[in-house]
């Protein structure tokens, strides 16, 4: 099983960048076919969107949706999930403390600008990179750990249906909102799905090792 998870990290991992190179080297040029499609896929996102209920939702979906949904979420896994939750919360939590620590120099590297917006009618705080999208990257790496390890049962499947869903919203908020172009969140989901893979195919060595630090910590309370 492990060498399925490999498999598909690299797959994902050499689409993404070879996605990556592949802009780089027109230079996100806007005159390009690919980044006028780029760009026109981005307008029927965010220019046609007139529901003023839908707006308040999206700039709530996109403002708590990552941080403030995952952190809690990976933390009641950890506490209460069991053993299946506390190897899904372990795994998982890898992947997008990795995927945070990399995400922004990727973007710094990258360096392409943020969508323009009409009017910031939105009032959101972003940074000024765009390229792969930060929001993406942590809630697919969020919901593809939940989708492959929390499973067994009726309860487990619900609740990472109910995250995967989370996940989708939030990434297509930040298109309704006209805060990425469809380009960046593509690349932030390869990227996000493929790193937690990479660490889907250590889980049998981080499960070793993380059993043998709760028993030390068990037999160091117990004492």
């Amino acid at each position: 099983m492990s060498n399925i998870y490999f498999i598909a990290c690299f797959i994902l991992f050499i689409s993404f960048l070879l996605l990556t190179v592949f802009l780089l080297s027109i230079n996100f040029k806007k005159d390009h076919p690919l980044i006028v499609l780029d760009n026109s896929a981005k307008a029927l996102f965010s220019e046609n969107s007139l529901n003023n209920y839908l707006h308040e939702f999206m700039i709530f979906v996109t403002s708590y949706g990552r941080e403030y949904i995952w952190g809690p979420v990976l933390i009641a896994l950890f506490l209460l999930g069991g053993v299946v939750g506390r190897k899904t919360a372990i795994i998982t939590g890898l992947a997008i403390i990795s995927l945070v620590l990399v995400g922004g120099e990727i973007k710094n590297i990258i360096d392409r600008e943020r969508p323009e917006l009409a009017n910031n009618m939105y009032l959101l705080e972003e940074s000024e990179k765009s390229y792969p999208s930060g929001h993406a990257l942590i809630v697919s790496a969020g919901a593809t750990g939940v989708a492959c390890l929390y499973r067994g049962n009726l309860r487990r499947k619900i609740i990472s249906l109910l995250l995967v869903i989370e996940a989708g919203l939030v990434i297509f908020s930040r298109l309704y909102l006209g805060l990425h172009y469809p380009l960046d969140i593509f690349a932030g989901i390869l990227l996000g799905v493929s790193v937690t893979f990479f660490f889907l195919g250590f889980q049998k060595q981080i499960d070793i090792v993380s059993k043998k630090i709760f028993f030390f910590i068990k037999t160091r309370t117990v004492k």
